[in-house]
């Protein structure tokens, strides 16, 4: 009598090398779970450390020379504020701006130090700030007429506070902005520069 060996002859289950439907599902499932679990991390990882660069949040914001921004704006040096609009930021070159305001007409094409970064964003309702009124030299938020001088110290209106801004240093001779720490504006009767009164001259905001 002889003994057939095992494994010989019809086998139960699905041939070699080949899945059964409950098994070809169960990898599909699989698959799916971590493709959604990748993207779940990859998001997460995003929204905690996000990479930014070159706007709003950069800590190293940087803008060029002083001879660079006024070669995007030539204005700058005859004090109106060049608008960096990727970190929603006025720049004020702040003596340009004061002779500009006091109607001297000098011209300062390298400020130093003596800048301002202003946030566009109305500390009031956070509105879209617009250039400075050529009426008024002051910039004046379209939304509800808050006010505020060229160097962001509030006048009028409903904004609890003055204009917020942003630190600044100059790296041989590169300003850079921190982006990613925002500076309460200066409280409400701050005034170092243009005392004029709202009532006094004419304006582009209600």
């Amino acid at each position: 009598m002889t003994t057939q060996p095992s494994g010989w002859g019809e086998q139960p289950g699905p041939p070699v090398r080949e899945i059964s439907r409950r098994g070809f599902l169960r990898r599909a499932v699989g698959v799916g779970v971590g493709l959604l679990t990748l993207q779940f991390l990859g998001g997460t990882i995003l929204f905690l450390w996000p990479n930014i660069k070159g706007g709003l949040g950069d800590p190293n914001l940087a803008l060029g020379t002083a001879a660079d921004i006024a070669g995007q704006q030539p204005e700058w040096v005859r004090g109106l504020p060049f608008i960096y609009n990727k970190a929603r930021l006025f720049v004020v070159n702040v003596p340009a701006a004061k002779a500009r305001v006091d109607g001297t007409g000098e011209e300062f094409d390298d400020p130093g130090d003596e800048i301002v970064a202003l946030y566009r964003k109305c500390p009031h309702l956070g509105c879209n700030v617009p250039q400075l009124c050529d009426r008024s030299m002051w910039f004046e938020c379209l939304c509800h007429g808050s006010k505020y001088t060229v160097l962001g110290e509030k006048r009028a209106g409903p904004a609890p506070r003055g204009m917020d801004r942003f630190a600044h240093r100059i790296e041989e001779g590169v300003y850079i902005v921190d982006t990613s720490v925002r500076i309460d504006g200066p409280p409400i009767g701050t005034e170092t520069f243009d005392n004029r009164r709202n009532e006094d001259i004419p304006h582009c905001a209600g």
